[in-house]
């Protein structure tokens, strides 16, 4: 009697994008007041409505953002601006690294629509996701596509309602909403510690970000993701080193008769 199952057939582009909007939906809420507080900051900092909009949607990424702003406002030349930029949003380029492996398949304007919208949240999101998957190609790109996009169309609006109603807004900054998002990542984050080498490289990469949070332009936080980086590769090194010493059973000759 033969014991094979069906394999799982992929799951369709369409529910992908109906999932990947669902999941996104409570991150691009909590998201919706650092998007307002930026417009605000940036109507208050006098930059033009062009500029407020255009590094929302050039750069992508609140922290970055916050900090050019002050940089514009008090004069400092464009190219430390971009650098202080680069520099913050670093830490993405181990999204990609780790994401790389799973859309390799994709076309070259795939893979790059997907990296520039892999934001913190996105890519919990589609680490989660492509796990699910069990390295099995589908449309999960489709999940990630909608995900990132709804992050992307209410952090363009939010900043638009921030600059158009910055003293209004202001106002709701000392109640504490941005808590939202930072809730919601904490989700995320620990239901991705499933296994020993998750949980080691979370510990080092939390602590050394706490431990190196006073440096600038939060390069703490890059320094604290490469070093979790290199602890999970070096874990994972050994296992597999482990797993091929002679005598394990990957090594064992298959017997002849």
């Amino acid at each position: 009697m033969s014991t094979s199952s069906t394999p799982a057939r992929p799951v369709s582009r369409g529910r992908e994008v109906r999932t990947g909007l669902r999941d996104a939906t409570p991150l691009a809420l909590g998201a919706l007041p650092f998007g307002l507080l930026f417009g605000a900051v940036a109507q208050q900092a006098d930059l033009s409505l062009l500029d407020t909009m255009l590094l929302s949607a050039l750069v992508n990424g609140g922290s970055a953002q916050m900090i050019a702003t002050g940089l514009m406002a008090s004069g400092t030349v464009w190219f430390v601006v971009v650098a202080t930029c680069l520099v913050v949003n670093m830490r993405h380029v181990f999204y990609s690294a780790a994401l790389s492996a799973k859309v390799r398949h994709l076309p070259t304007l795939w893979r790059v629509v997907l990296a520039y919208g892999l934001i913190d949240a996105i890519y919990v999101l589609a680490a989660k996701r492509y796990e699910v998957a069990d390295g099995r190609r589908g449309q999960q790109h489709w999940y990630v596509l909608a995900a990132s996009l709804l992050m992307y169309v209410g952090w363009l609006s939010s900043t638009l309602v921030g600059f158009l109603f910055g003293k209004d807004v202001t106002r709701i900054d000392g109640l504490g909403l941005d808590f939202a998002i930072y809730a919601t990542y904490i989700g995320l984050v620990v239901s991705c510690f499933t296994s020993k080498r998750a949980v080691a490289a979370g510990l080092v990469g939390g602590a050394l970000a706490l431990a190196l949070h006073r440096l600038p332009y939060q390069s703490g936080l890059f320094c604290a993701t490469l070093a979790a980086t290199v602890t999970l590769a070096l874990w994972e090194g050994r296992a597999r080193a482990d797993d091929c010493t002679p005598g394990s059973p990957e090594q064992e000759p298959t017997a002849k008769g």
